[in-house]
């Protein structure tokens, strides 16, 4: 729903140069208070605002010498936050920021990077320079919005050295990759020898940021340098650049002998026929946007964000954080049932750190399967909690959540699985006619496999239209059949939308595992009042219309007659303490799906447009 207090603003331009424009202020201020004068409104004030992540978690003080800042450049990504800076601050270790670079809408325009989180996630951006003057060490980041102060990202003031590459630089002996003196390609930082890329420069804990018209042609190969968690080694979009790595054939950035390790890439566009970032141990994905290479097709094995441990702890391992991508016409009619969204895998026999799928942006995908976890052979398991939240799933082939295990180890995995504040539309899509490569997989959710001991939590998720029409049901959580196929964990589904576009019966009964808990959840069919029954273990729920729509525009927030509005189960709220769009959640007045009401604003005499 249209914010009614802040009026639209344009997108920053090239130079990206944070100006404040006071005037604006106070028109949308007289504005908002014209509409409370109308409608009554009581009182209007901004919602909190939140910052959701960061590029990166760690990084130098000193040392970027753009002219500009004085530090590494940090982008930070939530909601609350303003269209534009105006009054606003940000700080870090209580300091305010050297300089702010761009502050607005992350719609995906140059000046924001390419990663379209405005729609679904009502996402705003911050890209700052660290000040000099920051203490070292543990330290938090917090942003102040209208006299309201956020909730704090950590982040680790450290040593490391920051570099550049520029269109115009130069790789060799001559060049020290610095702002004046560039690099001249990614990949001379990225293939190195001893744990040194740049010829013997560029080390764990460094920065490269690369500036606008950048491209790589030929993907991009990192070999034999591996980071830690406390020194990683990043490559970011310089703030306003666009910055492109493609590939003709099967690689994007490509983890050459699959050792390399703590690797941060961030804000880059990615273009392949094959996959788009291929996995490494304690990677951080952050805002990048990954499509088909111009008049190509992504096929293959593995997917956008893909990667399998073959051979122990260290092989494209665990601890994988893939947050606030945007992937999008990504596959084709012909891609391989084999090739998905999501695809990370342990089959070293190994145990391995889960990994964390959250706030992306996918649309538009002929890859088989979106929000996708799978494992085989002698699996190795994941340790610690499994987090898959706060993700919008556009038009998708096959599956849009999907959980299965294969193989012969059992259990396959039994890590703690949490699914939440997802939105998933049109999920399930079949190719017509179906390729011979491809077996029908055509629901909103699935999660099937005896060798799964996993507990998987599915709260507040919004499923809005899945498979097509006259073919297949929303949900397959197998309960009979081949003994392969049931789902040997347990399972919890509480307070979420499921909504039927097409007159497609919401499970069939055969395939249906009653879940452990389950409550408050809301069923609904726009094409069959008659498939609005809701599954009969499902004692406490509704059945009335959710009052969303699917527009353009991505218009899923609850209105004021929804039957979802503040009829969900409180209990959830350890977990979901906000919506996918930042709104704080009510523990006693909790409402069903990914979405509250009205972003933006609190009508502090309750009522909401």
């Amino acid at each position: 729903m249209t914010n009614l207090y802040k009026l639209p603003t344009s997108k920053v331009d090239k130079t990206f140069i944070n100006k404040k424009n006071n005037s604006s202020k106070r028109l949308a201020t007289t504005l908002g208070l014209v509409l409370v004068v109308i409608l009554g409104f009581s009182t209007i004030t901004h919602a909190s605002p939140v910052l959701n992540f960061s590029d990166i978690n760690s990084g130098p003080k000193t040392g970027l010498n753009d002219g500009l800042g004085q530090g590494a450049i940090i982008t930070v990504w939530g909601q609350n936050l303003g269209d534009i800076q105006e009054d606003s601050k940000i700080y870090i270790g209580n300091v305010e920021a050297a300089h702010v670079y761009y502050w607005g809408k992350a719609d995906g325009n140059t000046a924001t990077g390419p990663a379209e989180l405005s729609t679904y996630h009502n996402m705003q951006t911050i890209s700052f320079s660290i000040p000099a003057t920051t203490a070292d060490g543990l330290v938090s980041i917090h942003v102040e919005v209208d006299n309201q102060v956020s909730e704090a990202l950590p982040f680790t003031v450290r040593d490391g050295d920051i570099f550049f590459v520029k269109p115009n630089g130069s790789n060799g002996a001559a060049t020290d990759g610095t702002w004046d003196n560039p690099w001249g390609t990614l990949d001379y930082v990225a293939l190195g020898r001893n744990n040194l890329g740049a010829g013997g420069r560029f080390k764990p804990g460094d920065i490269l940021y690369a500036t606008d018209g950048v491209v790589e042609t030929d993907g991009l190969h990192v070999k034999y340098i591996h980071g830690t968690a406390e020194l990683p080694l990043s490559i970011i979009a310089y703030p306003g650049a666009e910055v492109i790595v493609e590939d003709v054939s099967y690689r994007g950035i490509y983890n050459w002998n699959g050792m390399a390790s703590y690797w941060n890439f961030s804000k880059l566009i990615i273009k392949t026929n094959g996959n788009g970032i291929l996995g490494f141990k304690g990677m951080r994905a952050i805002a990048n946007e990954i499509t088909n290479y111009p008049g190509g097709c992504a096929d293959g094995q593995g997917g956008a964000i893909a990667g399998s441990n073959l051979n122990g702890p260290n092989f494209a391992g665990g601890g994988i954080k893939m947050l606030g991508n945007y992937i999008h016409n990504f596959g084709c009619d012909s891609t391989s049932k084999l090739h998905h969204v999501f695809y990370i895998s342990n089959r070293g026999g190994t145990m391995i750190e889960s990994f964390e799928i959250g706030w992306n942006h996918v649309s538009d995908t002929k890859v088989h399967h979106a929000l996708h976890v799978y494992d085989e052979g002698p699996c190795g398991g994941f340790s610690g909690t499994m987090k898959i939240h706060n993700n919008a799933v556009i038009n998708q082939v096959g599956h849009g959540i999907n959980i299965f295990s294969g193989g012969t180890t059992d259990p396959c995995f039994e890590m703690p699985i949490e699914i939440y504040n997802n939105l998933i539309v049109n999920s399930g899509m079949e190719l017509v006619p179906l390729p011979a490569n491809h077996i029908k997989h055509s629901r909103a959710i699935a999660i099937t496999g005896d060798k799964i001991k996993s507990h998987v939590k599915l709260y507040h998720n919004t499923l809005y239209g899945y498979a097509e029409a006259g073919n297949s049901y929303g949900m397959r959580i197998q309960a009979s059949g081949s003994p392969a196929w049931v789902f040997g964990g347990t399972w919890e589904f509480v307070n979420n939308i499921f909504v039927d576009i097409y007159g497609l019966p919401f499970e069939i009964p055969g395939d249906w595992d009653a879940p452990d808990v389950n409550g408050n959840n809301l069923w609904y069919s726009s094409a069959s009042p008659t498939l609005a029954t809701p599954p009969s273990w499902d004692t406490t729920f509704q059945t009335g219309d959710p009052g969303i729509a699917y527009f353009a525009a991505g218009d899923f927030v609850l209105k004021t007659n929804s039957a979802a509005l503040n009829n969900g189960a409180g209990h959830t709220y350890s977990l979901v303490k906000r919506d996918i769009m930042g709104n704080l959640r009510n523990p006693s007045n909790m409402s069903i799906g990914a979405y509250e009401s009205s972003p933006g604003l609190i009508f502090t005499n309750g009522f909401e447009p």
